[in-house]
């Protein structure tokens, strides 16, 4: 099972925090990204999950426009900003296929954290708007790993998508 980690594009400022949508940047940095990284996560996924909040919504459509893909968006609670990763991680524990996920930070990198057992936590993964995670879980969950065993394997940041 491969795991796709999307961080939102950029954002405008403001509140309510969760109707923030994306900034003219935030938009082209998903256009870019949709021509290449992009492309690989949907070949293996059913569906875009995102959060709730606006500004990952847009990311999901864009990524969605952006490649002409057919897949469903589906909200999925649980990947906003300060959300208990480990509830994710044990969701994702149970799940078969491959999925992506559009979602926030602190949210993202502590969940990658989790899976990857980086004892830091997310703040040692500098995990930037509009950058793409793929994890691979390599073993089933287990006892001592409740979540199976997960590798890195790519991170693309924004600015190496074009």
């Amino acid at each position: 099972m491969r795991l796709y980690l999307l961080r939102h594009a950029e954002a405008v400022p403001g509140s309510p925090d969760a109707s923030r949508d994306l900034t003219a940047h935030g938009q082209r940095q998903v256009a870019v990204l949709a021509k290449g990284p992009g492309l690989v996560a949907l070949e293996e996924v059913l569906a875009i999950e995102h959060s709730p909040l606006v500004r990952a919504v847009r990311t999901a459509q864009l990524l969605r426009l952006a490649t002409d893909s057919s897949l469903p968006l589906k909200v999925l609670g649980g990947l906003e900003p300060e959300h208990n990763p480990r509830k994710t991680a044990a969701l994702l524990g149970k799940s078969r296929r491959s999925r992506l996920l559009v979602g926030h930070n602190p949210h993202l990198a502590e969940l990658a954290a989790v899976l990857l057992g980086i004892t830091e936590g997310g703040s040692a993964i500098r995990f930037r708007k509009s950058g793409l995670m793929a994890l691979e879980r390599t073993a089933k969950p287990t006892r001592l790993r409740p979540y199976g065993t997960w590798s890195l394997l790519w991170m693309i940041p924004p600015d190496l998508a074009k």
